[in-house]
């Protein structure tokens, strides 16, 4: 097995971080509209910032799958996602946080995966971008405090 190229497995296994993040609470809210007060425009715009963080961190995850001829699936929003029109950024931010910390939860769990099966380039890759996901989760405790 060539390790540079990860195996099957180990794709698979980025490829669910991947459908995490893609499909995370913090892309819907960024997708949709939001109801947002007039003195929370900073917040909104501070969120849009931070889903465009992730939404990065989805493309270099999704390249290197490319790279390794993997079939990247991308997944689709939760269907209970559907009703989440037109809130209140402040009643969606405590469930981007818990779906945040599923992220980071997940991705360490396949960091340790990916650094006993020898695939160095991945772990490196996913390291990055959990210490990424961290911030934002951290980022996301704040901006809740702030509405």
């Amino acid at each position: 097995m060539d390790w540079v190229m990860g195996s099957d497995a180990t794709n698979q296994l980025l490829n669910g971080v991947l459908i995490q993040m893609s499909r995370s609470l913090l892309q819907y809210a960024s997708e949709a509209s939001m109801w947002v007060r007039a003195e929370a425009v900073t917040a909104a715009g501070k969120l849009e910032a931070v889903a465009q963080r992730q939404r990065d961190a989805v493309g270099r995850l999704a390249q290197l799958l490319d790279g390794r001829d993997f079939a990247v699936d991308f997944g689709s929003f939760p269907t209970e996602y559907t009703d989440l029109q037109f809130l209140a950024l402040k009643s969606l931010v405590s469930g981007m946080i818990n779906g945040q910390r599923k992220i980071c939860e997940a991705a360490q769990g396949v960091l340790g995966r990916l650094q006993s099966s020898g695939d160095a380039e991945a772990a490196a890759l996913l390291g990055e971008i959990l210490a990424g996901q961290q911030a934002i989760e951290s980022e996301l405790v704040s901006l809740g405090s702030t509405l």
